[in-house]
């Protein structure tokens, strides 16, 4: 997606530019996100620290790597589908100006919807199967049906997010 946020004080949009409800559930997968990743930055420490000079690594910190690279990817994923912030390569933006780049926009929006939509059912069906067979992680034994939820309810959220990206879009194009 070729179409530039304002950018504020390193940020995407201005809180003006979205809605209450909509900035509060940015805000938080955004948070969420950030908590995970600094959980997992600090729990690296303490076992690389653990493991080199203690010779005492941490027995769980593959298993907890894992969980917190789900939790950071799907809760940062409405965010960057809100923002349009998805890695793209820009091999053809020059060909579409004005209406037809605003189509070309909504297409995408809708296919990443779509896409969201159809990763969301698929993984459902997962996370439905690793509840009821009550699959765990070897070490800790914590329940990864939960966290496969976590990433359906992200999905959908992203989802949603594209969709009022393209609402926001086609507001933005008519109220010029």
């Amino acid at each position: 997606m070729t179409h530039d946020l304002p950018e504020e004080d390193g940020e995407a949009t201005h809180k003006d530019d979205l809605s209450g409800l909509t900035w509060l559930c940015d805000r938080i997968a955004v948070t969420v996100a950030g908590i995970a990743l600094l959980a997992m930055m600090l729990m690296t420490l303490v076992d690389v620290v653990g493991r080199y000079f203690l010779n005492a690594p941490l027995g769980f910190a593959f298993e907890m790597t894992q969980i917190g690279m789900a939790v950071v990817v799907f809760s940062a994923l409405p965010s960057v589908t809100l923002h349009g912030r998805h890695v793209s390569a820009g091999l053809f933006e020059g060909l579409f100006k004005g209406r037809a780049a605003l189509v070309r926009e909504l297409i995408w929006l809708a296919v990443i919807a779509a896409s969201c939509l159809g990763l969301a059912w698929r993984l459902s069906t997962l996370a439905e199967r690793f509840v009821r067979y009550g699959d765990r992680t070897s070490v800790l034994e914590l329940p990864i049906g939960w966290v496969a939820w976590f990433g359906v309810a992200a999905l959908g959220l992203s989802a949603l997010a594209a969709l009022v990206a393209g609402a926001s879009r086609l507001r933005e194009e008519y109220n010029k």
